[in-house]
């Protein structure tokens, strides 16, 4: 099996500051959402930092990855977790600008049919399987900023998690968590793609409440024989408009 993903974001309020950031990165299987804590000085690096240091650490650790299997992996994901906390901290230590930088941080590293969720904070990741949505993480309720790497674990949760084919894995910022759970989303999932799936997350989120950031990452689950929805894109010979389901030779 293998996996394809898509992410969308807006901005709330006035439009200029997203506290909010994702991954996709396909590739290494990795998806995430951040959301800088609200209320705390420039969420939007926090996130950033965040994101951007659990990307590198899972490229680095990519290799082990493939060749040790399922408890590199939930070991993978966990260092990756710390690390991301221990980026965010140490740019606040180094910076008196930054002081009580936070975020959430929550990932999903899809290898195969397994899947490993990280997760710190109060944003959320999603299951909808068979047409019903599952709610797969708690929401922290952090005393201290998410940034604090250092006895941390008594707010990180990372399990493994079984993958099937047509598995929708949606992770989500606290704007777009009520969306993900209507019906009206749940019903279509699978006949969206994950591209099309979180800009509607995000578009019904931003009517609901425009004033919040919204962000969410849809991934896919699909057999490998199946062909994917960006192989679904392309036009047949000889036309010039794309939505038919054939692709060009």
């Amino acid at each position: 099996m293998t996996s394809e993903g898509s992410g969308a974001s807006r901005a709330g309020g006035e439009g200029f500051h997203n506290e909010d950031a994702f991954v996709v990165e396909e590739g290494l299987g990795l998806y995430v959402v951040c959301d800088g804590a609200g209320g705390a000085p420039a969420g939007e690096i926090a996130s950033r930092l965040a994101a951007d240091a659990l990307e590198k650490f899972i490229e680095r650790a990519e290799e082990d990855l493939e060749l040790r299997g399922d408890r590199i992996a939930w070991t993978v994901v966990h260092q990756a977790m710390g690390h991301a906390m221990a980026a965010v901290a140490d740019a606040e230590k180094n910076d008196p600008k930054l002081r009580g930088l936070a975020t959430t941080v929550t990932m999903l590293l899809a290898q195969g049919d397994r899947g490993v969720i990280g997760h710190r904070g109060d944003s959320r990741a999603y299951l909808i399987r068979r047409d019903r949505v599952h709610q797969l993480t708690v929401d922290h309720e952090l005393t201290e900023p998410v940034s604090n790497g250092a006895g941390a674990d008594d707010a990180l949760d990372v399990f493994a998690l079984l993958l099937r084919p047509g598995d929708t894995i949606v992770l989500c910022t606290d704007g777009a968590e009520e969306v993900v759970q209507e019906d009206a989303i749940v019903r279509v999932a699978r006949n969206l793609s994950p591209r099309l799936l979180a800009s509607r997350i995000v578009s019904a989120a931003h009517r609901r409440n425009p004033g919040l950031d919204a962000t969410a990452v849809v991934v896919r689950v699909r057999d490998e024989k199946e062909p994917g929805w960006l192989e679904l894109s392309f036009p047949t010979r000889g036309t010039t408009f794309g939505h038919t389901l054939e692709r060009a030779a």
